[in-house]
């Protein structure tokens, strides 16, 4: 019994001991808790102590600028939306804002004349007072404007007009129109085009990059160019391209685009020529001779497989035409090589200078 007691005695003292080693450790660990809230809070006012004098010195700092004596130019200012606006309205908005404003027409098509349908910088960037705003806008007399030398180069006039129509555009109309004047059989107005089968590059945007490439070479030699569009965003039939280049009196109208077809193995470049039909037939020869010296001119500047210059009868964009025509697929973008080369800036370069060669060929234009 004895022994027994003492035993018991023990495990209640060790059973202590424990429970007080346990409650001690909670203490200390609730007592570094403590210490260390106590210092975060402390340093965070530190922090929020030194925040308030900064920004009060700032302040007094500030107070003692004159307004005036701070550059304009260094002032952001958040461009807005004028994508659909008036460019009569848009005007206003961007010289209330301080800023410069380029205005760029291009054909209407079937657009509100007058609309705005695109801009660069897009809206909700900031960028500085005086940084000039490029609003592209539907203007019924773009192609008087450009005729008359509004948007020529800084080179001599020689009196010769080129009409380049950068194929397809961004958003495809669906709607149809004649194939040709007085025509029963129709056409969709425009289609969107293709895409590359590696880039995904879209036939349009190609298009308007190859055009406006051809468009600066013409003008290097006085060429005056129009161009059916200079925007992705345009909603422009084939045949309302053609009557672009019909009144602009064009002496070749030149229209850029990139084939495709359902066998990837297919690559190189053509010229499309109108042909084959009683409304093409006054400008049939003189287009096939320009599509043969664009044709010769491109293979030589890229040395793509040759495909040569073929007749077309189904074109709306050639059959509306009084001018000389002449379409320029300029490769595969079916084709993984084609694709990939339409897509180098070094190679859209050397298109360009076939293409333009070619066309000056047949303008008479020495180089």
């Amino acid at each position: 019994m004895a022994q027994s007691s003492r035993t018991e005695r023990m495990g209640r003292v060790r059973s202590k001991r424990r429970r007080n080693s346990t409650v001690i450790g909670v203490v200390a660990a609730l007592l570094v808790l403590v210490v260390a809230g106590i210092a975060f809070f402390a340093v965070r006012a530190a922090l929020e102590d030194r925040r308030r004098k900064e920004l009060a010195e700032l302040r007094e700092a500030s107070a003692t600028i004159d307004a005036s004596d701070v550059p304009t130019s260094t002032v952001p200012v958040e461009v807005p939306l004028l994508v659909g606006m008036q460019i009569s309205e848009a005007e206003l908005l961007v010289k209330a804002a301080g800023l410069t404003l380029i205005k760029v027409p291009t054909p209407p098509g079937e657009a509100v004349a007058g609309i705005v349908l695109e801009q660069t910088p897009v809206a909700g960037v900031r960028i500085t007072v005086g940084t000039p705003i490029e609003l592209i806008y539907a203007d019924p007399a773009a192609v008087a404007a450009a005729t008359s030398g509004a948007l020529s180069s800084d080179a001599p006039a020689s009196g010769l007009v080129v009409c380049i129509d950068p194929g397809h555009q961004a958003i495809a109309n669906t709607g149809t129109e004649p194939v040709g004047p007085g025509a029963s059989e129709t056409k969709a107005k425009v289609t969107g085009g293709a895409s590359g089968v590696v880039t995904g590059q879209a036939e349009n945007a190609l298009a308007l990059t190859l055009s406006m490439k051809v468009k600066e070479r013409l003008e290097r030699y006085g060429v005056t160019v129009v161009m059916t569009r200079t925007t992705g965003a345009v909603d422009i039939s084939n045949a309302q391209r053609a009557q672009v280049a019909n009144e602009a009196g064009a002496d070749v109208f030149l229209r850029v685009h990139a084939d495709a077809n359902t066998n990837a193995d297919i690559t190189g470049v053509s010229t499309l020529y109108p042909s084959g039909n009683d409304w093409v037939v006054p400008i049939e020869a003189e287009s096939l001779k320009a599509a043969k010296l664009v044709q010769d001119a491109m293979v030589a500047s890229t040395g793509a497989n040759d495909r040569g210059v073929v007749p077309r009868a189904d074109l709306a964009g050639f059959n509306w035409c009084t001018v000389p025509a002449v379409l320029v697929e300029t490769g595969f973008l079916s084709n993984p090589v084609d694709d990939k080369q339409l897509a180098n800036p070094e190679y859209q370069d050397n298109l360009a200078d076939g293409i333009a060669r070619g066309v000056l060929q047949y303008l008479g234009v020495s180089e």
